[in-house]
């Protein structure tokens, strides 16, 4: 903890702060099913311990299992052998039908009530230890898990009036659930954000629509965030997040350039990134371990930079030796 915190202020130390996003992977270290790994907060709590004992990660994260809030909206999911839970059926598929639907309760939805326990059990076992991050979808990426992608994007294009309904919605949902987790432990809180990019919207409704209401959930926040590419290229378009409230940190993909990104945030903001995750299980260890090496070489004497892997999770099947 004391690392990261050191990194938050730019301040140089010996020993510098690391992390990787191995919520899944503790599954895999205690021998966990995943349909009892993501509904026993407890075992949870032993695969996370699992992890720490394997690698020593500085920052340890709440389930990133994003579909967990959409099943507290009433989705149906599927549990997978390796891998978080998708979605098997969406609660909703339209606008009005989100605009009609009932918010779940952060102190009593059974699925949010998981992740938060996650969270406690976290703090009681790592508080003043380790940094604990917790996860939340964005409100603006919020109506995508809930009704579809497509219905989200077809709502922002041809019902801007439903959209700003439903944004109003999303909002009140993202700021219940990421300051109870606050509340119950967790240093600081994740945004993994997709609607804010480019190449998933027009860069007109981004910044007319989407970047003013992502501004106003996080304003309401009572921690600070780590922004998060969302499974794409952040650099290209980081400069107009940096205006965002409440926003310590910034992790970019893989693709980024670690050193665009540090001039445009200049010398203090904090910068997370960025080995390729998801492809660890696939590459031959020299590889990854040469771009280890490079990333940390290119960051040197980088104060305010944290090293810690990209993307979604690292794949079940990656084997332990190498992390």
């Amino acid at each position: 903890l004391e690392r990261v915190l050191l990194a938050l202020q730019g301040k140089p130390q010996p020993s510098p702060p690391f992390t990787l996003t191995l919520s899944l992977y503790g599954a895999r270290l205690i021998g966990c099913p995943l349909s009892e790994y993501y509904r026993l907060p407890e075992r949870y709590l032993e695969g996370l311990e699992a992890v720490v004992d394997l690698c020593r990660p500085d920052i340890v994260f709440s389930p990133f299992a994003l579909t967990l809030e959409a099943e507290a909206f009433g989705s149906e999911l599927k549990f997978l052998p390796d891998n978080p839970p998708n979605i098997k059926k969406p609660a909703i598929r339209s606008a009005d039908d989100f605009i009609l639907l009932p918010l779940p309760d952060v102190d009593s939805n059974l699925s949010l009530l998981d992740l938060r326990e996650s969270v406690r059990l976290l703090s009681g076992r790592y508080r003043g230890k380790k940094a604990i991050c917790g996860v939340v979808t964005a409100s603006v990426d919020l109506p995508a898990i809930v009704m579809g992608i497509d219905q989200w994007i077809e709502t922002l294009l041809f019902a801007p009036e439903k959209a700003v309904t439903i944004l109003k919605k999303a909002h009140r949902h993202f700021v219940a659930l990421a300051n109870a987790l606050i509340a119950d432990g967790a240093n600081f809180i994740a945004i993994p954000t997709m609607f804010t990019n480019p190449q998933i919207l027009y860069p007109k409704l981004i910044d007319e629509v989407i970047l003013p209401a992502l501004a106003r959930s996080l304003v309401e926040l009572k921690g600070p965030v780590v922004f998060h590419h969302g499974g794409n290229p952040m650099v290209p378009t980081l400069g107009d997040y940096l205006s965002l409230p409440n926003v310590a940190a910034y992790a970019v993909d893989h693709r980024d350039s670690l050193a665009e990104a540090r001039r445009i945030l200049g010398p203090n903001r904090l910068l997370l990134g960025n080995l390729n995750g998801p492809t660890l299980s696939r590459l031959p260890m020299d590889t990854i371990l040469s771009k280890v090496d490079q990333i940390l070489d290119e960051r040197r004497g980088d104060s305010s930079f944290i090293f810690a892997s990209s993307g979604a999770d690292v794949p079940f099947d990656t084997p332990p030796p190498l992390l």
